[in-house]
């Protein structure tokens, strides 16, 4: 189960997480729910302990196998950004422990930043769109605007956030998704590396 603050990021992980998920990967459903967690500080717990009787109740008759959390940092991957990701990902792990493992996506700067990884993605969705060779060499996790300094990255047609699910669906499609591809975000591959985690919750 997916859950975010935009369906539109919970449609790109639809997409990444089987890419990323460790064996065979049982059926992706996002939750139609706005959730706001990374300003969330005193009022945490009782978000997720409401996330979690929202999946178990959309799980319906299935066996909840685990739950993602989506939220954009709207920061860069600093020193403010490990503390972020530990105070969200313990409360996650609180909440869910009894019931199915759970996996953190934060990313820096916004999703957009992780798009930017799969390069060859972009044309496939639209032909003028590209990519130029030095912003695939950067670190993407510390680009401030993401999705505004993609915008102007690929000039027109305009990006819109719409776009952003069959950039991703493209990505995979063509075999580019891997836990380490060949650009630079932090926040990627440290929720590549929660989410491999879950083979030995299995």
């Amino acid at each position: 189960m997916v859950v975010g603050e935009d369906p539109n990021d919970c449609k790109v992980l639809q997409h990444l997480i089987p890419a990323l998920h460790p064996g065979s990967c049982p059926e992706v459903k996002y939750m139609r729910k706005e959730v706001r967690l990374a300003r969330a500080t005193a009022t945490l717990a009782p978000r997720l302990d409401r996330i979690k009787r929202l999946a178990q109740g959309h799980a319906d008759t299935a066996k909840l196998a685990g739950v993602v959390i989506h939220v954009d940092l709207d920061a860069v991957t600093d020193e403010n950004y490990d503390s972020v990701r530990r105070r969200i990902t313990e409360e996650m792990r609180a909440t869910f422990k009894e019931c199915c493992p759970s996996a953190l996506a934060l990313s820096a700067y916004e999703m957009e930043a992780w798009l930017m990884l799969f390069p060859e993605a972009f044309p496939k969705v639209k032909p003028g769109w590209q990519l130029k060779e030095a912003e695939r060499r950067r670190d993407l996790g510390r680009i401030t605007k993401a999705k505004e300094h993609l915008a102007k990255c690929l000039g027109r047609p305009p990006y819109s956030v719409s776009h952003a699910p069959k950039i991703m669906e493209e990505a995979v499609k063509g075999g580019h998704v891997t836990a380490r591809p060949a650009g630079n975000n932090r926040s990627f591959r440290d929720f590549a590396d929660e989410l491999a985690g879950w083979k030995k919750l299995g």
